[in-house]
Parts: structure tokens; C-alpha cells; sequence
């Protein structure tokens, strides 16, 4: 009974971690275009999903709203913000001086007025002058050109793209793309434990090889092989050295560069055996969490090659 409540403590523990897995959001792409030299866009992509419909539906509501004001154009300089379905706002604001590319070469450029389309897929940011090129349909045609190029490159990385249309044409500035956020390493890690078992101190060193891949500029998912070595003292004058070898996963549920949050899963078997600490042939399953930087707590599950023993564990790990 007792070792039934264990496990089911586990299963909770483990559908825990998949709902919080599939419930986040990553950060996407940046998309920086220059339509002529009459307006200058920067599009912040939080979903891909249905972006295209989204911006387009998005941008024709705003016109149809923008066309039907009396007041429209406002004097002077202005920033609209526009958070669709929701609320539409028109304030006086200061011109803003920007780098523009201008008959090949780079020059300053002084847009009087802004909009900001705020979503829960895009954010989408445009420098203007002529209140005409907001209202027009080539604004659609041109955002929505570039969101299918976009999509057709877009990559696991977090990427900054660079666009602009020269006399209608739209041209890829790929040797402006940057790169954003961490990407993919190999890691080497070594570390010790404190292990309870069978109600038992158990001392390990531990060695693990991992490849650690991003997703969006943060580090998400690490696959690993590690190697532990426990030492357990039946008395104070003789060591039993026993060795698991492990694979195992890992997720970062953050979406916070500096502040991960991992959360993973490992199989490890008996490799080398000594004493009567764990019979022959003992796997193990273990749900690690690393509950602050370069300490984890790992609860384990042994059970023996013949299902006869079954007892669970726990460790404490210090990496370096």
C-alpha cells in the first residue's frame, strides 16, 4: 500500500509537469521593414498560429475605423494604439529620428507619427508620415508579403529579420539578421549527492555528458548520459561502491533567460555492484527538479530485475 502511494504521488507529480510543459508560450521572431522611405515597421511575433489572418482581419478593422473619424488625420504629430475588439486611442506625441536605408546607404529619417497594434499573437509597431499609407491597402499587401516570406525561413532559433521594399519589390537584408538568446551547447556537468535509501545515508559522485537545444533564444530541452557512483557505509571501516548508469530528459518550463526551471525524468541501471545495498540487476526510475541554481532534489523508484523489490529513494544533488 505504501509503495502504491509512492507511485501515485509520481503520476501526479509527472502529469503536473507535462500540463505546465504545454501550457506555456515561447518567444518568437522580430521583424524589422522599411516600405520606401515613408514608413519603417517592426513586427514582434508572439505566435506564429493564424498570424497572417490575424494582422490582416486586425488591419482592415482599424482602417474602417480610422476612415469613418471626422477628425482624422488629427493636427499636429500623433501615436494611435489599437488593441483590436477593445479600445482605440489617438494622442498627441514628438517626432522620432530613425536610420533608414536610403539610395543604398544608410541615412537619418524624422517620422512625425506612430501607430502600435497590440495582440495576443503580434505586436506590431510602424514610424509614419503621410496618414494615407496607413489607410491604404498596399499596407496589407506589403505586411502580409512579409509575414509569408518570414514564415517560409523562420527557424528553432530566435531570429531578427530584416526587410525592406524598394520600388515595390520586397528584398531580404539576410546579412542583417541577427540572432538572438542563447542557442545550443554541450554540456559537461560533475557534481555529488546525499541519497536516502532503505532509510540509509548514500553518498554519489556524479558525471554527466548533455546536448542542451533552445527553442526561441532559451534553453528548453537537454538529453544527457550520466554516470553516478554511490558509496555506502555498512560500517564505519568499509565502503560498497555501487555505479547507475542514466539517461535522462530534462524541460525548462521558464520562458525567462537567467531564471530556468527544470524539470525532467532519467532511467538508470545497476552498472557495478557491490555489498547487498540493491540487488542484482536494479533499475530505477527518477523525476528531477532543480529548485534553485546547481542543486536538484530527485526522488527514485528501485526495483529489482525480478519485480520483487520495489522501494523508493531520494537525493539531494550539488552540481559544479
Amino acid at each position: 500500500m505504501e509503495n502504491l502511494r509512492k507511485t501515485t504521488l509520481l503520476a501526479i507529480f509527472v502529469f503536473g509537469a507535462i500540463f505546465r510543459i504545454y501550457s506555456q508560450q515561447p518567444y518568437l521572431d522580430s521583424i524589422n521593414v522599411q516600405i520606401g522611405n515613408k514608413m519603417e515597421v517592426n513586427m514582434k511575433i508572439l505566435s506564429y498560429d493564424s498570424l497572417r489572418e490575424n494582422m490582416e482581419k486586425d488591419l482592415k478593422s482599424l482602417q474602417t475605423i480610422l476612415l469613418g473619424r471626422k477628425e482624422f488625420p488629427p493636427q499636429g504629430t500623433y501615436a494611435i494604439t489599437y488593441e483590436p475588439n477593445a479600445k482605440l486611442s489617438v494622442k498627441p506625441c514628438e517626432a522620432g529620428e530613425r536610420i533608414i536605408w536610403d539610395k543604398g546607404g544608410l541615412t537619418r529619417y524624422t517620422f512625425d507619427n506612430r501607430l502600435s497594434i497590440l495582440t495576443d499573437k503580434y505586436i506590431l509597431q510602424i514610424q509614419f508620415n503621410d496618414p494615407a499609407e496607413i489607410v491604404s491597402e498596399n499596407l496589407q499587401k506589403n505586411l502580409l508579403e512579409v509575414i509569408d516570406s518570414t514564415i517560409s525561413i523562420k527557424g528553432r532559433l530566435t531570429t531578427v529579420y530584416h526587410f525592406s521594399f524598394q520600388d515595390g519589390k520586397l528584398l531580404h537584408y539576410s546579412q542583417l539578421d541577427k540572432r538572438t538568446g542563447q542557442e545550443d551547447v554541450l554540456a559537461l556537468n560533475g557534481g555529488v549527492g546525499i541519497n536516502l535509501i532503505k532509510g540509509q545515508p548514500v553518498i554519489d559522485l556524479s558525471a554527466q555528458l548533455g546536448m542542451i537545444l533552445c527553442k526561441k533564444g532559451i534553453w528548453k530541452n537537454q538529453y544527457y548520459l550520466s554516470y553516478n557512483q554511490l558509496s555506502y557505509f555498512p560500517d564505519l571501516s568499509n565502503a560498497e561502491l555501487n555505479g547507475f548508469l542514466n539517461i535522462g530528459y530534462k524541460r525548462n518550463l521558464s520562458n525567462t533567460v537567467g531564471k530556468p526551471d527544470w524539470l525532467g525524468v532519467e532511467v538508470g541501471y545497476l552498472l557495478s555492484r557491490h555489498g547487498d545495498l540493491f540487488p542484482k540487476n536494479t533499475m530505477r526510475l527518477g523525476f528531477n527538479w532543480d529548485i534553485a541554481k546547481f542543486v536538484s532534489v530527485t526522488p527514485h523508484l528501485y526495483v529489482s530485475g525480478d519485480f520483487r523489490e520495489v522501494f523508493p529513494a531520494v537525493r539531494i544533488g550539488f552540481g559544479f
